[in-house]
């Protein structure tokens, strides 16, 4: 299938209304968005692509227009609107600009439910179209204008192939028998709504080899991030852009070197960080209180979280399922402190699509009885086996 990768620029809201009056009254859309992310720290929806009927698009929302009209198609069931990791975009389109969406695809959930090698979108158009997507403007500053040429058409190759992939998905899931739970959870994803930007927690796990410092140089480390977190937030900036951890380490392992520091850290910061590692805001760190999946249980709540383990494993080995698609810890975690008794308690929860919910719910409760669940999952639709 030839795929085209010309593309319409929508910069005004004349160029939007003449787009939106080509859809006619249904049919079909792609729809992709890129966002600032990677360089600020309360990210924005910067583009928004959109393939239909063969046509591409590419709108930019920064230049002010109303887009009440899109927001119509979007929340409209006569258009399917397919996305690859539709939570992501639909949250971000949420967020900046009001939308409500119905009838959607997303094409990396249904290729984990598929229990595809990858799922990412580059390895589903190689997959379905023997082309290799270019990986060069990924990390490209979306915000800055004007746009370039080479970043325009790097975005316009996200939407064009979506659609020919969904098809070929969804016979997949249809003749597999997981096309309804498929539907089920497009209609969850598409009510999910977004959270306000909190400060990230300290991620020490993600600090190169935290355990091998010091006591004081771990708080010294912690000090220096959570000075980082409060300048990202402050100047709307992607933390590791105030100060990446390679250069933090750097930092503490020559603290006593003022002209080091500053070297590393700039005249702007290098005052502040020195003032940071001679002044520490507490003890030396024995331990370090890495961020958990599973937060402090009671004596029932962990007797509760076990019996689900248990549960979830069942249902994996009996559907073929990885943990990509099962139940997480932290969903378990709710569970077992929520203790529902009934499938309206459950559901309350908001952990799990319509489908997930009549075929989980009755082994979830039996499950925290200590009850035997085997004939309520044992006619579950089997994932396809996982690709080599």
């Amino acid at each position: 299938m030839q795929i085209n990768s010309n593309y319409n620029f929508i910069n005004t809201k004349k160029n939007l209304e003449i787009f939106l009056a080509g859809l006619g009254s249904s049919g079909t859309l792609s729809i992709d968005t890129e966002s600032s992310g990677y360089y600020a720290y309360f990210s924005k929806v910067c583009l928004i692509q959109i393939t239909s009927n063969g046509k591409n698009y590419i709108l930019d929302p920064l230049q002010g227009f109303d887009l009440s009209g899109l927001g119509e198609v979007f929340e409209s069931k006569s258009f399917l609107k397919i996305f690859h990791s539709a939570s992501d975009d639909i949250k971000a389109l949420k967020k900046d600009f009001g939308f409500s969406f119905q009838n959607i695809a997303d094409t990396l959930y249904s290729s984990k439910l598929l229990n595809m090698e990858h799922n990412s979108l580059n390895y589903l158009v190689e997959k379905y179209h023997h082309v290799k997507l270019s990986k060069t403007e990924q990390k490209s500053n979306w915000e800055k204008r004007p746009l370039q040429e080479n970043q325009l058409t790097y975005a316009v190759l996200d939407t064009a192939y979506l659609e020919s992939i969904w098809n070929q998905i969804c016979s997949t899931l249809t003749r597999n028998n997981l096309i309804e739970e498929a539907n089920s959870e497009f209609e969850k994803i598409a009510k999910e709504e977004p959270k306000l930007k909190e400060p990230n927690p300290i991620q020490w796990q993600k600090f190169p080899e935290i355990v091998h410092y010091l006591p004081i140089e771990r708080r010294n480390i912690l000090d220096i991030l959570e000075f980082r977190e409060e300048k990202a937030k402050r100047l709307n900036r992607a933390p590791f852009r105030i100060l990446n951890n390679e250069s933090i380490a750097k930092i503490v392992k020559n603290k006593n070197d003022k002209n080091f520091v500053i070297g590393i850290a700039g005249n702007k910061y290098g005052t502040e960080i020195l003032k940071i590692l001679h002044e520490p805001k507490g003890e030396p760190l024995e331990k370090i209180h890495a961020s958990k999946d599973i937060p402090e249980l009671s004596e029932e709540e962990e007797k509760n979280f076990q019996l689900l383990k248990m549960w979830r494993m069942k249902l994996m080995n009996i559907r073929n399922m990885d943990h990509s698609i099962a139940p997480s810890n932290k969903n378990l975690v709710l569970l077992a402190k929520t203790s529902p008794k009934t499938i309206q308690e459950i559901e309350s929860t908001g952990l799990f699509s319509e489908w997930k919910k009549i075929r989980y719910a009755p082994s979830i409760l039996a499950a925290l009885n200590n009850e035997n669940y085997d004939n309520f999952i044992k006619d579950l639709p089997i994932l396809p086996a996982r690709e080599k």
